[in-house]
């Protein structure tokens, strides 16, 4: 039911409206059959635009998005253009598609510096389901940012086609306690996802189960899909991240002229207490490592059951801090197909490598490695590549699938706690909606990570046309390559599920999609019986 907002003469009745308020925040809807100059934002009556639903909005409030395109500023989700009001504690106001990925936001209008399709600068925002699509516009620089606290976008596809500006991707994240969760990013970038920057504050910030493939960039700038970027003044303003179960897929190097592509995964600078847990960056090209994960002042940077493969990034790992007084750890890592597994130059005091596999690399290290303060448990192959405290020879058939050791193997139970070596991305990191600091953020759950939620979804964007523009590296982009592609091997429909699994040539274990995928859950917080 919706609340008539109106002057209320008396203390009591004001009291009393406060109340009920409160306790039954309005709902609002918008559709493309609807009308802003004679709807009501009921279910019957929908608004038209997104805008007119969002200036309709109080704090708390819903709207909801019914299916279809929503074309240029007046539907986009951004309180210079439309307003967009903050929530509570436990009072989100939120801004969904009915059904997810059913709603697409899309620009083709020049646009200015702050003009995103989606910007968060509030608190206890809640944005979920749309594909966002900005096109053939420099400015802004990022499809999507989020600033402010204590908001959260989940369940967005971010799609750039064309040129960027310089500095151009899809989504930048910044601000206090916000979380970026089940979403993906394709086409033009720079860095895809990023978060802080030079000058930035950004702490205690979640990315959670988001696959990026950067397809082409116009940016001489450094690149990399996804960014974590250390305030030039030190190494404690952008500080407290986390990156679960994220995904780099099939990526491509743009210019090299100027500065290069780093890496799938690259933290410049001087970020603090920087965690990934779960990740993969899969067949992702660059100039140095798929985790370029620690330079200059970077501190505490831990990285946990995480998988670098493939051989169009020269090292698996990287890293080359500057100062002694600062620490690293790699824990249960796979590296393998690279022309060295890692590059260690850190300056760190404590540098750990623990219970990690090294399989069909080249060379274990590049060049004049700093070596390892902890080296333990760990399995290699090739056998000359054996190394460290109780070191396992594995043999180039060790690994099936590439995010996990099977039971049973040389692996099997070997770790320092008992576990396999080597990763195992199987599990789910963080409980769903979880924010910084709450119940479960970061641990490991019991949800199955596969099949992969919304593949299908995110396969269709990713393959939709997407031509790379004139002076563009590369040129040309086929937007059907890798998981997008329509087959795998063994003549089933290639999802990204299929091609992480069997990556190595093996199928996909029969109960992987044996069973029914877990239905499309709403985000916590959010009535179930709002997702179709």
């Amino acid at each position: 039911m919706l609340i008539q907002r109106k002057f209320l003469p008396s203390l009591a009745a004001a009291l009393l409206w406060l109340m009920t308020s409160a306790a039954s925040a309005a709902t609002y809807y918008v559709a493309t059959t609807g009308s802003d100059s004679t709807g009501d934002g009921s279910t019957a009556n929908p608004f038209k635009t997104i805008g007119a639903g969002l200036n309709k909005m109080a704090s708390g409030d819903t709207l909801i998005v019914k299916a279809g395109v929503y074309q240029d500023k007046a539907n986009f989700i951004n309180p210079r253009i439309n307003k967009v009001p903050s929530g509570a504690p436990g009072k989100y106001t939120t801004i969904m598609a009915e059904t997810p990925y059913s709603v697409r936001i899309k620009n083709t209008a020049a646009l200015d510096y702050y003009d995103n399709l989606v910007l968060l600068d509030g608190s206890y925002v809640r944005v979920d389901g749309f594909v966002f699509e900005q096109v053939n516009t420099q400015y802004p620089p990022t499809t999507g940012f989020m600033a402010g606290n204590h908001n959260k976008i989940t369940r967005t596809i971010y799609k750039r086609v064309g040129k960027t500006e310089n500095y151009g991707g899809w989504f930048w994240m910044g601000g206090t306690d916000n979380l970026l969760e089940d979403c993906a990013g394709v086409g033009s970038a720079r860095y895809g996802f990023a978060i802080g920057g030079p000058t930035d504050n950004a702490q205690r910030l979640i990315i959670r189960r988001c696959v990026g493939r950067v397809d082409y960039s116009i940016s001489t700038e450094p690149k990399a899909t996804f960014n974590v970027y250390g305030n030039d003044n030190g190494n404690t303003n952008v500080r407290d991240i986390l990156l679960q179960n994220c995904i780099a897929v099939d990526g491509r190097k743009g210019p090299t002229t100027g500065d290069v592509t780093y890496g799938a995964f690259y933290f410049p600078k001087n970020p603090l207490n920087v965690t990934l847990q779960g990740n993969i960056a899969l067949n992702v090209e660059s100039e140095y490592a798929d985790f370029f994960i620690k330079e200059m002042l970077g501190d505490n940077i831990k990285m946990v059951n995480s998988v670098a493969w493939g051989a169009k990034a020269p090292s698996g790992i990287r890293a080359n801090g500057t100062s002694s007084n600062t620490s690293l750890s790699l824990d249960h890592v796979t590296v393998g197909g690279h022309a060295s597994a890692y590059y260690n130059k850190d300056a760190a005091g404590a540098r750990v490598l623990t219970n990690s596999l090294f399989v069909n690399n080249t060379a274990l290290a590049d060049g004049s490695d700093a070596g390892w303060s902890t080296m333990t448990n760990n399995g290699f192959f090739p056998t000359t590549q054996l190394k460290g405290l109780n070191p396992l020879s594995a043999t180039s058939s060790t690994l099936k699938y590439i995010v996990r050791p099977e039971a049973g193997s040389i692996l099997s139970s070997k770790a320092t706690d008992g576990g396999d070596v080597g990763a195992t991305i199987t599990k789910r990191y963080g409980k769903s909606g979880t924010l910084w600091g709450e119940s479960g953020y970061d641990q490991l759950t019991t949800e199955s990570l596969w099949p992969w939620l919304y593949e299908d979804h995110i396969k269709a964007v990713f393959a939709e046309s997407n031509p790379a523009p004139s002076g563009a590296v590369p040129s040309t982009n086929d937007t059907t390559r890798g998981f997008a592609g329509s087959t795998d091997a063994f003549g089933k429909p290639q999802t990204l599920t299929r091609y992480i699994w069997q990556y190595l040539n093996n199928q996909i274990p029969a109960d992987i999609y044996g069973t029914a995928p877990a239905p499309l859950q709403a985000p916590s917080g959010l009535k179930a019986t709002l997702v179709k």
